[in-house]
Order: C-alpha cells, then structure tokens, then sequence
C-alpha cells in the first residue's frame, strides 16, 4: 500500500475511533490538565493544544515556547499547560507514551519529539514509527516491556482522546497549534514578541 494510502487510512480510523469514543462517552469526564509548567496557581493560563506530527507544533514548541516560559512562568506571571490534540495514530501514541515519562522529564521528551519529528513520524507502517518513538523514549528510562505496556494503556488512550474531543467541545478547536489564554483562544501571530504583547495586557 502507497504510504499516502495508508497514511489517510489511519486517519480516518482515528477519526471514526474520536466519533465513537464521543458517543460511547456523554458525559466526560474532568478535562486532563496536561503537562503543566510553572506556578498552578499562576493568574494566567496559557494552553498549548498540540499533535506531535504537526510541523507548526514543532516550530511553536521549539521557537516560542522558550521564549514564553523565560517571561512568564519564572516569574510566577503565567503557567503554560501542554495539551493533547492528536491529528492522526502516529502522534496519538507519542501522547499516549508522553503520559509515561517521569513529571521533571515530559518537558524534555516534547523537546526530544519534536526536534526530530521528521525522522520519527515517517514509517511504512505504524509498527515501524512505534520503533523509532521508543528509541526516543528509551533516552527517558522507558524500556521495551514498559513501552508496550504504556502503548496498550487504555487510561493513557482514553486522557488523549478526551483531551481532543473536551478541547473541541469547549474552544472548538479543529487545527493545530491552538492556544487557549485564560479560556480564550488567540489569534495573532505565534511569535514570543506578539504573544507577550497580548499577554501583558491581561490584569
């Protein structure tokens, strides 16, 4: 199978997974709060929904993140929250492997995810971008037998997809990145400088 094919297939499994995993679900369940980074009791919520496939995602991760924990989260100002938005299999399984890393580790295995995207997400099959994910998670103290146990976890499955799905009911998301700051989504342009401006107008 041509891997376009097969790529579009796991999307539209994925998808029809998300539909009926809504359905099966009516009433959710309390939102995952995602990796949080800073004070939790910071005035400023600022929520980054991501899917780890998405080039975007990786520019914002690597380029702007930085920038916004440097001037915010350190002085207690803001807490950013990393959220799952998986847009296919591929990048719902690093999220479901991201739940698995020790707490003072996530932040570094997003880096780790996202600054060799390009060599982890392309495969023949799923089985083979399973392989390089765990090589990256080996670097975090996973092995193998904790990998596939944290694969299969369906606790871990079930907090992503319920991330995708409650960040579409409550802020209608439908592309990636999206940030969400103090419950409103923004809109300029994902830069640390333009970010920053609207975040220090917040009181």
């Amino acid at each position: 199978m041509h891997l376009m094919n097969f790529l579009k297939m796991i999307n539209k499994l994925l998808k029809i997974a998300l539909v009926l995993f809504a359905f099966s679900s009516p009433v959710l369940a309390k939102q995952d709060s995602g990796h949080v980074i800073g004070e939790t009791n910071a005035n400023i919520t600022i929520e980054i929904f991501a899917s780890m496939t998405c080039p975007h995602c990786a520019k914002v991760h690597l380029e702007v993140l930085p920038g916004i924990i440097d001037n915010f989260t350190k002085n207690g100002k803001a807490k950013v929250v990393l959220k799952d938005f998986p847009l296919d299999l591929s990048a719902l399984n690093a999220a479901k492997i991201s739940k698995c890393i020790a707490t003072d580790s996530v932040l570094k295995f997003h880096d780790a995810i996202y600054s060799k995207q390009s060599e982890w997400m392309r495969g023949n099959n799923i089985d083979e971008v399973n392989l390089k994910i765990k090589k990256i998670a080996s670097s975090f103290g996973i092995d193998d037998r904790q990998f596939e146990s944290c694969l299969a976890n369906k606790d871990n499955e079930e907090m992503v997809l319920k991330s995708r799905i409650e960040a579409k009911n409550l802020h209608n998301i439908d592309s990636t990145p999206t940030i969400i700051i103090n419950n409103k989504k923004y809109t300029g342009n994902f830069s640390v400088k333009d970010i920053s401006k609207y975040i220090n107008k917040i009181k």
